[in-house]
């Protein structure tokens, strides 16, 4: 199978950040990515509140808040990473 070459990424990558945006902007993707944070702004609170000594609970509430924090980070990343293979894929064409 042959590699792709740079501007079949680049339009990938644009693609996926097209998607990523109307995820963003759509009622389930907002819904999510506010659940998401309300997830993450619960875990904090609570880390608060928790015994130093139940290291399970911290763990599970630490990783509670990564994966809060990473889900909107990807969803992000694809829409960042989307603009900047559109600049990028337009410098070239006009190369």
């Amino acid at each position: 199978m042959p590699q792709p070459n740079e501007l079949d990424v680049l339009i990938a990558e644009a693609t996926l950040g097209e998607e990523a945006k109307r995820f963003m902007d759509s009622d389930v993707g907002k819904a999510v990515m506010g659940m998401a944070a309300q997830n993450v702004e619960l875990a904090r609170i609570a880390l608060g509140e928790v015994s130093p000594d139940d290291k399970t609970t911290i763990v599970r509430l630490q990783n509670e808040v990564k994966l809060g924090e990473r889900f909107t980070q990807y969803i992000t990343e694809l829409f960042q990473n989307g603009e900047q293979a559109k600049a990028l894929f337009k410098q070239r064409s006009q190369e």
